[in-house]
């Protein structure tokens, strides 16, 4: 029990500081790593969408100041102020235009595919590839779009259509001077993506991560799969994304839980988005918890063996001593042996040793002394017992004798003969001197010798009544204690003589494993006070007091001779209890262990 207890609680106080320690710092760790991880990962996608819008505004921006020749040009403000009438200077301002302003512009710009000049008035000129080609039907039909989607501002403005040809197409409302805003025509610019189709394919967002780019309706500008440009972005998105602008927001998207951060750009109305999957995104976090777990389970194992060891080597010396200690319990003196570490443990067990062959030798010393002890003990318990038998009141003597030499006087009789025959009897049974316990039939046979003589004395028969039943009359009790009692009852009972009515009842039973015997009588009872003071006589004298006559009785051997010899045979928790109701009679209860193998005294 020792050796499981306290090795289990040294090893689970380990186990609670190990995994206390453990999971503070693992938890700490983790969630300063974790935070750290999720602000980077934002950082990093802000940073990427910040850039990415930076250099794509840049690009248009060098697209707009391309066009500012254009605007200045008097050549275009005399062609938007143009009769509708007059073909001839249509063409050859045209020409002059294309010639003078677009060319230059194409030159510069080698990216640009094509430059044109729509004027409200239903004119238009275009130069494709550096070559005047027709395509002013399509642009013309267009005119009321374009109006639509270009800028009140005058400023550069991306069209919806844009990416779906490989081209983006630039727009921008232009008046016959730049400080009006009665705008007379629109002037478009047409150029390749690939520029910034590498600019964008150059952001890289992991495996599951892309870069797309939507305007402010939803249209779909640049994506990385093709056949999603110009398509509508999912409205449940759309709305999420432009009621979260310039943040992060995490959405479900085709099954796959994803972070989409976006920034709107100022200058092109473009926003821009940065997608990756959460899983991907939480990757190094759950690498980290992982990590942290496995480096958390590999130190408490490793601290648990410590543990385990240590806590086995402090107790492994006690579990000695606790063994040798169960041996030296059985009479088994065991000496411990030292386990060589010249510590506090070796001197310990060194300590142990000492005492149990100090102790050992006591040990044979008082064992000695005890059964000396026990030898003059046994004999001073049987010379009480004798004497206390012996106790017998001469008066009984003496009167017994008187009735007899009154007999013989008077006449020669049978009563004398029953009388000295009885007295006889009395004699033999009363001078037994062994502490064997007696049967109930024994002490009836020697109080009927004794009645025998009483009625004699009181010349005729006393009615004593004895209701012990028959299966009783074998039980043991001490030999010597009835008569002394119902001789009690005839001195105190009945003061002023005996009745016709008067009568002592013998009667027993067994109860809670005791052998209980009553002597009732009808006689005159005790007062409250002597009542009390036999009762704390009953509960409080020692036997050996009787040797020295301090409970001397009136009563002939008397109830606390009775009461003494039998807490000597049965032991202290058995004797005699008085119950007494004045003029109603008294009552004696023996109390005496029922059912007692023969022979069997208690060990005093």
């Amino acid at each position: 029990m020792l050796r499981s207890n306290l090795t289990f609680k040294i090893f689970m106080s380990f186990v609670a500081v190990i995994l206390l320690a453990l999971t503070i710092t693992s938890f700490s760790i983790y969630v300063r790593s974790s935070a750290e991880l999720e602000r980077h990962n934002e950082e990093m996608l802000t940073q990427i969408v910040n850039n990415a819008l930076h250099h794509t505004d840049l690009y248009l921006e060098k697209y707009e100041r391309a066009t500012l020749s254009v605007l200045t040009s008097s050549l275009v403000k005399e062609f938007l102020e143009l009769d509708d009438s007059n073909v001839y200077q249509y063409y050859s301002k045209s020409k002059e235009i294309i010639e003078r302003v677009f060319r230059p512009v194409s030159i510069t710009n080698p990216e640009i595919v094509m430059v044109y000049l729509l004027g409200y008035n239903g004119k238009i000129i275009t130069d494709i590839n550096n070559v005047t080609a027709s395509k002013e039907e399509a642009i013309l039909e267009s005119l009321e779009e374009l109006k639509q989607q270009s800028r009140e501002d005058g400023r550069m403005t991306v069209m919806d259509y844009s990416f779906i040809d490989g081209t983006v197409a630039l727009t921008r409302k232009i008046a016959d001077r730049q400080t009006s805003r009665a705008f007379k025509g629109i002037l478009g610019i047409e150029m390749r993506i690939e520029e910034l189709k590498t600019l964008w394919q150059g952001i890289h967002l992991g495996d599951s991560g892309y870069f797309f780019i939507v305007n402010d309706r939803g249209r779909i500008i640049y994506h990385p799969s093709s056949r999603k440009i110009g398509k509508q972005l999912d409205g449940d998105l759309f709305t999420l994304i432009m009621d979260h602008r310039n943040s992060s927001v995490t959405a479900e998207l085709e099954g796959v839980n994803r972070v989409f951060y976006n920034k709107r750009s100022e200058y092109s109305g473009w926003t821009l988005v940065a997608s990756t999957s959460l899983e991907e995104m939480r990757k190094p976090i759950v690498n980290v918890r992982q990590t942290t777990i496995v480096s958390a389970i590999l130190t408490c194992l490793a601290a648990l063996l410590v543990a385990f060891k240590f806590g086995r080597s402090f107790t492994k010396p006690i579990q000695l001593l606790v063994a040798a200690m169960r041996e030296t319990e059985k009479g088994n003196w065991t000496r411990v042996p030292l386990l060589g570490k010249k510590d506090e443990r070796d001197r310990l067990i060194l300590s142990y040793n000492i005492m149990v062959d100090r102790l050992s030798g006591l040990v044979d010393q008082v064992y000695k002394t005890e059964l000396e002890n026990r030898a003059n003990l046994l004999h001073r318990k049987t010379a009480e017992f004798q004497a206390l038998q012996l106790q017998i009141n001469p008066h009984f003597m003496y009167n017994t004798l008187e009735t007899i030499v009154s007999y013989a006087i008077i006449q020669d009789s049978k009563e004398i003969r029953e009388i000295v025959r009885a007295l006889a009897y009395m004699l033999r049974y009363a001078i037994r001197t062994d502490l064997e316990e007696v049967t109930v039939a024994n002490e009836l046979k020697h109080l009927l010798h004794y009645m025998t003589i009483m009625n004699h004395r009181f010349e005729r028969e006393f009615p004593l009544d004895v209701a012990i039943p028959s299966e009783l009359l074998l039980e043991k009790m001490v030999t010597l204690t009835l008569q002394p009692v119902v001789e009690n009852a005839f001195k105190h009972a009945f003061p002023d003589g005996i009745e016709e009515f008067h009568t002592i009842t013998i009667d027993a039973k067994i109860e809670n494993d005791l052998f209980l015997i009553e002597v009732s009588d009808n006689g005159a009872g005790m007062s409250a006070e002597s009542l009390s003071e036999i009762q704390s006589r009953l509960k409080g004298h020692e036997p050996s007091q009787m040797l020295e006559g301090k409970l001397e009785t009136d009563g002939g051997i008397g109830l606390l001779n009775v009461h003494s010899r039998i807490r000597m045979v049965f032991g202290d928790e058995y004797g005699l209890s008085v119950t007494s109701t004045p003029g109603e009679g008294t009552t004696v209860l023996f109390r005496m262990p029922a059912a007692r193998a023969p022979g069997k005294l208690p060990v005093t």
